[in-house]
């Protein structure tokens, strides 16, 4: 069965430049809404209204709670979004909840025979992202033979990627814009509340999903790596386009 399809910029983020608010700027603001603000919009940063545009905003600025925030917002307020999370079952799996806390110390065996006795594939046409490094230059399509874990938020995508020193080690960090095409892969739709992990806004696909890398774009070649006990240096960073059955 397939998931109502989830698109988070239905809406468009904007993402302002701000100042330090005047006296009577904050004094009007405390009229008209009744608090006072320290900070005010002073020219539009950037618009986003699609995924692809998302990803390479993060890419390039690296963090933006705002986004994030927005993306949470969509997800607590969308129809789809809580049709696709009531397909899922009322209690995460222990296996599933297993994953997402022992990471990467996880049966894939015992994920993939949950996922798949759930039984639910994506919609045509969805889109979530994913962090880290496509695993074959040498490929423009691979099969995973593992869980593929994924986000609604690309800031979520981009921290994991550099969690433990892995961007650093990569020397690289690919952050994918994925687009379901013709899914065959069940996945599981993990809870965002009540829940230490749920700000991971997590998808999670089992094994033998189809990858096809279709674009690949350099935002920047100087974006800052870091890990713990060794000095930060600079590693470029991709967006690329992906489709996964």
């Amino acid at each position: 069965m397939n998931l109502p399809l989830v698109n988070v910029f239905t809406t468009p983020y904007e993402a302002w430049y701000t100042r330090n608010a005047t006296l009577e700027e904050m004094q009007k603001h405390m009229e008209e809404h009744g608090n006072m603000v320290p900070f005010v919009n002073d020219g539009l940063k950037a618009r986003i209204s699609n995924h692809l545009e998302a990803a390479s905003y993060m890419a390039k600025n690296g963090a933006d709670n705002g986004l994030e925030g927005f993306i949470d917002r969509h997800l607590d307020n969308d129809a789809n979004y809580r049709a696709l999370r009531n397909a899922m079952p009322s209690k995460t799996p222990a296996v599933l909840y297993d994953f997402q806390q022992k990471y990467p110390n996880y049966s894939a065996v015992d994920v993939d025979c949950e996922i798949n006795n759930i039984g639910h594939s994506l919609s045509d046409g969805q889109f979530l992202f994913h962090g880290g490094l496509w695993p074959n230059p040498a490929a423009s399509e691979i099969v995973l033979n593992s869980p593929f874990s994924t986000s609604f938020c690309p800031q979520v995508a981009l921290r994991n990627a550099e969690w433990k020193g892995k961007a650093y080690d990569a020397g690289q960090i690919d952050l994918f814009v994925l687009r379901a095409s013709n899914p065959r892969t069940n996945v599981f739709a993990f809870r965002r509340k009540g829940t230490s992990m749920g700000n991971e806004k997590e998808v999670l696909f089992a094994s033998g999903a189809k990858l096809s890398l279709r674009e690949r774009t350099l935002i920047r070649d100087d974006y800052v790596a870091a890990k713990y006990g060794f000095q930060n240096k600079s590693i470029p960073i991709y967006v690329i386009k992906v489709d996964i059955s």
